[in-house]
């Protein structure tokens, strides 16, 4: 994966936690969706609870100042309107 998101994408499923929002700030849109999206996934993987992974998406989603319809259609691609629901209720409490 030589492109930015998927460096983020690796990134983010190798972190132990997610950085501050000043810690990214130097990072393309695309690089941050791959890490909002690898780190999630890796919190799917460690609990098995793929809503309150969707909710962490949604706070960093936020925190990082992402389009939040780019980050959401992964969710929507999982047909799962809860996860988008907790998506969403991440987004708007996040920060």
């Amino acid at each position: 994966m030589n492109n930015h998101f998927g460096k983020g994408l690796m990134a983010g499923l190798n972190a132990a936690q997610a950085d501050a929002a000043a810690s990214v700030g130097q990072f393309c849109a695309d690089y941050k969706r791959g890490f909002v999206l690898g780190f999630s996934q890796r919190m799917f993987e460690q609990t098995g609870d793929r809503q309150l992974s969707a909710w962490e998406a949604g706070v960093l989603t936020r925190r990082y100042d992402l389009d939040k319809e780019m980050v959401m259609d992964f969710f929507r691609d999982a047909n799962s309107q809860t996860s988008v629901r907790y998506f969403m209720a991440g987004y708007r409490i996040g920060r």
